[in-house]
């Protein structure tokens, strides 16, 4: 296995997760009842999403290009911002499927 496949796993996934995250912003734009701190809480999860999601790519870059080697330390750097960025989405998707009962529920 090559030891630079990580990383260019990342510069592949991370651009996908922006796009899934600018999509479901723009999908649930309408966020009519919802609480003002709620409102805050997804804003602040949008914002730290893309701040992982721009720290494992440009890690990814970097040691790819050769200006960073790659060590332990960019490794553990990629796979944490992955991780946290894809947990952050999963929440996301959790509460979405929470807040939007089935079309046609059975009782």
């Amino acid at each position: 296995m090559n030891e630079y496949s990580l990383y260019e796993g990342a510069m592949q996934v991370v651009p996908l997760l922006l796009i899934a995250l600018f999509l479901d912003r723009r999908s649930s734009a309408d966020q009519t009842g919802t609480s003002r701190s709620a409102k805050l809480w997804l804003r602040l999860q949008n914002r730290i999403i893309a701040v992982l999601g721009i720290v494992a790519f440009f890690v990814s870059m970097f040691v790819i290009a050769g200006v960073f080697e790659h060590t332990t330390l960019t490794a553990s750097m990629v796979i944490s911002a992955l991780s946290g960025s894809i947990g952050l989405l999963f929440s996301l998707i959790w509460r979405r499927l929470d807040t939007h009962p089935p079309s046609n529920p059975t009782t």
